[in-house]
């Protein structure tokens, strides 16, 4: 089995030029990247376990309304608790997307600072792409959180009756 790694002929390779960067001040700056690559991935744990914790007090508010005294008082109560809690989560994921940007800005400025090896393997996925994705997961996860809000209200909604 041919080796596929291998970089056809056809194409040319670069000149490699090492960063200007000392041994010391190197170490620093690599230090500084995975820091803030750690940043990243622990803000995105927390947008995640952020959406799964409002869904699942969703679940425990609707469960609570089924199982009270059905009275509309508590039933709207319940919503409105549901409505703030909402509210709260999408400002906590607003705020951990605008920090993992903080840390993307970091990422470019050290970047700029490393080998011209380093910069062509960064900038494979275009900065506007990874934007894009970016934005939709967040457009997705504040929808699901309001979807998870109005679904709640929906169920409740016909207990008033009761």
């Amino acid at each position: 089995m041919p080796d596929t790694t291998e970089i056809p002929e056809e194409e040319s390779r670069f000149a490699l030029e090492p960063s200007e960067l000392d041994e010391a001040t190197h170490a620093e700056a690599l230090t500084l990247y995975r820091d803030s690559q750690e940043n990243i991935r622990f803000a995105k744990g927390l947008q995640w376990k952020t959406l799964g914790g409002t869904l699942a007090i969703f679940a425990l508010l609707g469960f609570t309304g089924f199982n009270s005294e059905l009275r509309e008082g508590y039933l709207k109560t319940l919503i409105v608790i549901s409505w703030a809690i909402s509210a709260g989560a999408i400002y906590a994921i607003c705020i951990l997307q605008s920090w993992q940007n903080t840390e993307r800005e970091k990422l470019r400025k050290i970047v700029a600072e490393f080998s011209n090896l380093f910069h062509a393997i960064y900038r494979l996925k275009s900065r506007t792409e990874a934007n894009v994705h970016r934005y939709i997961l967040l457009a997705f996860m504040v929808v699901t959180m309001l979807i998870g809000d109005y679904v709640l209200a929906t169920i409740l909604t016909p207990l008033f009756e009761r």
